[in-house]
């Protein structure tokens, strides 16, 4: 093991994080190579710089005119060629971390660690999964998931699925939640996504803090729990129903045997879907800024060696956009049209109630809601295709997810009665 992950493992050793690191995350460290050399060069090398593999001329990074010309004159060279910092953008590491304490008031006074900028949510999980994952290790979570999971759980790390049914007889399933984390053995990782892709659910505040109060149950009973929430969807909430904090401002200090990692981005966030712009953030009970900071250098060394750093141009564009004064206003905005489709819906669901052909499960945020048909989803998927025209999402056998997202409010009436006209005729 090289020397620099050794020094780090020790920092973490009295910690959890430690005990639910895996192999690859013992060993992962950030080397003292080009990257950290050049950072030290850029500090104190001011007579010549020769570090890092960029083009410069007269210290500014050169660049193709024809490729200057598509950004804003506001867009300073500076700010859109070089290389991005190792962890990201300094200051929208920053600007993320205050607006994070601003959306949930349940973090005031409590320390988390600096947000390290990864190339979009799925390379965010799939870093924290090689962290703390090692293969056959048990990960809890819910039966409805993000079919990208299957990739980086399955076929990335041969992790140990340990499912849970998402709903039980009324809202989230918080006993089998209880029974899958007992199922899953001493330690595991637990991924909640909220709101939830396929169903568009968010537990109330009633069930976050009840989920919040059963991982703090078994973290006291001595289950080491590495606790993901996929908050790619946050902010997405349209009416009172589901709680507005995410589930990691409730569990990022609640027991020494826990550590919360909150995985989010600006892909949704910040209608951003092609910037490829996520975080990573820790939270720990009485961790230390050593502590948090060795966490950090493995995360970085992590993706150092997949990926390097993330896009410059896309991290200063989103700063300038998120330091903007119209910004939150803009952004609420944003999110009442979102929610126009989503209140057009469930009007629209209302004419279909007891309708014994398709189903619809609880929804009350995100993008998405979720079906359960009588009839072969496949199927219905290939009816509304080939003969209305109509394209839905089929997760298995019996369930088909629409994204009310990408369907204007006046069209979404249109949507509904297509899709039940559709598996009518399967009946």
């Amino acid at each position: 093991m090289h020397e620099l992950a050794a020094k780090l493992n020790e920092t973490l050793k009295a910690t959890c994080a430690y005990e639910l690191l895996s192999d690859y995350g013992k060993r992962m460290y950030v080397p003292k190579g080009i990257i950290v050399q050049s950072a030290e060069a850029k500090q104190k090398a001011s007579q010549y710089n020769a570090t890092i593999g960029v083009a410069l001329e007269k210290g500014t990074a050169m660049f193709i005119p024809a490729m200057k010309a598509q950004f804003a004159d506001t867009m300073k060279v500076g700010e859109i060629f070089p290389y991005a910092p190792m962890g990201g953008n300094p200051a929208l590491r920053k600007i993320w971390k205050d607006e994070m304490y601003l959306k949930n008031p349940s973090l005031a006074g409590k320390q988390i660690s600096l947000p390290i900028v990864t190339s979009g949510l799925t390379n965010a999980l799939s870093i924290v999964c090689s962290l703390f994952l090692d293969e056959g290790d048990s990960v809890v979570l819910p039966d409805m998931y993000w079919e990208n999971y299957n990739l980086i759980l399955d076929e990335q790390r041969q992790a140990k699925k340990v499912l849970f049914p998402i709903f039980g007889a009324e809202g989230f399933n918080i006993a089998g939640l209880d029974k899958a984390l007992c199922d899953a053995g001493d330690k595991a990782v637990v991924i909640l996504n909220f709101p939830n892709n396929p169903t568009g659910y968010t537990p109330t505040a009633k069930e976050s803090d009840a989920i919040a109060a059963l991982l703090k149950k078994h973290a006291e009973a001595g289950q080491k729990l590495a606790v993901i929430t996929d908050d790619a969807y946050f902010g997405l909430f349209f009416d009172d129903e589901p709680c507005k904090e995410s589930l990691f401002a409730k569990i990022c200090d609640c027991h020494s045997n826990l550590l919360a990692v909150k995985c989010d981005a600006a892909t949704k966030e910040e209608m951003v879907w092609g910037f490829r712009i996520a975080f990573v953030t820790y939270g720990a009970k009485d961790f230390t800024e050593e502590q948090y900071d060795a966490l950090m250098q493995k995360t970085m060394g992590a993706i150092r060696g997949s990926l390097s750093c993330c896009t410059t141009s896309g991290q200063n564009i989103l700063l300038k956009g998120m330091a903007d004064a119209n910004y939150h206003a803009d952004k609420v905005a944003g999110i009442k049209k979102i929610g126009e489709r989503y209140f057009a819906l469930r009007n629209a669901l209302k004419k279909y109630e007891g309708n014994d052909n398709m189903k619809a499960l609880p929804f009350n945020s995100g993008y998405f809601m979720s079906f359960e048909c009588k009839c072969d989803a496949e199927a219905l998927r290939q009816n509304l295709l080939n003969n209305y025209q109509t394209g839905v999402i089929r997760l298995d056998d019996h369930h088909i997810r629409l994204a009310f997202s990408s369907v204007d409010a006046e069209n979404i009436e249109g949507l509904v009665d297509t899709v039940y006209k559709a598996a009518a005729d399967l009946i």
